[in-house]
């Protein structure tokens, strides 16, 4: 499993992490506190399911969700700064998006934004979704996460 491979990639460089989650609503955060010494990995998380949290607790700029709406590449990366500004992990993932079957306001497609933060690069990534199934689509943005993720840091 690609998530274990990168728990253990990051235990082993001593890397830590942390995320800002929306669509994920935690899940993402799990795949890592679920292994052992998670603790010397995993510094926290924000579930910011709300847009109140994501302006809050990551420093999501308002004007930036009222232009290009909660579910944007924009956010996502505000999300990812945010949850850096907050932990200073060395590598900071953040996701928002619409898993189905409704979608946020101001937006009318199946699709989540990803940002990884590491190493002070960004890396933009997005998924379009092409069912009607939340649960498929959250797993799938999970395993596409940290397969990417194991390729940044391998």
């Amino acid at each position: 499993m690609t998530n274990k491979k990168v728990f253990d990639k990051c235990l082993e460089k001593g890397i830590t992490m942390a995320f800002a989650e929306s669509m994920t609503g935690g899940l993402l955060t799990y795949e890592m506190v679920k292994n052992p010494n998670a603790s010397k990995v995993v510094i926290g998380s924000v579930i910011s399911y709300q847009r109140q949290i994501k302006e809050q607790l990551l420093f999501v700029d308002s004007k930036i969700i009222d232009d290009y709406s909660i579910v944007s590449k924009e956010v996502s990366k505000q999300m990812a700064l945010g949850i850096f500004k907050q932990t200073q992990a060395d590598l900071c993932i953040s996701i928002t998006g619409n898993a189905g079957p409704t979608y946020e306001k101001d937006t009318e497609k199946l699709e989540a934004f990803i940002t990884v933060l590491y190493q002070q690069k960004y890396l933009d990534l997005h998924l379009d979704f092409t069912k009607q199934d939340r649960e498929k689509n959250i797993k799938d943005s999970i395993d596409f996460i940290y397969q990417k993720v194991y390729q940044i840091i391998s």
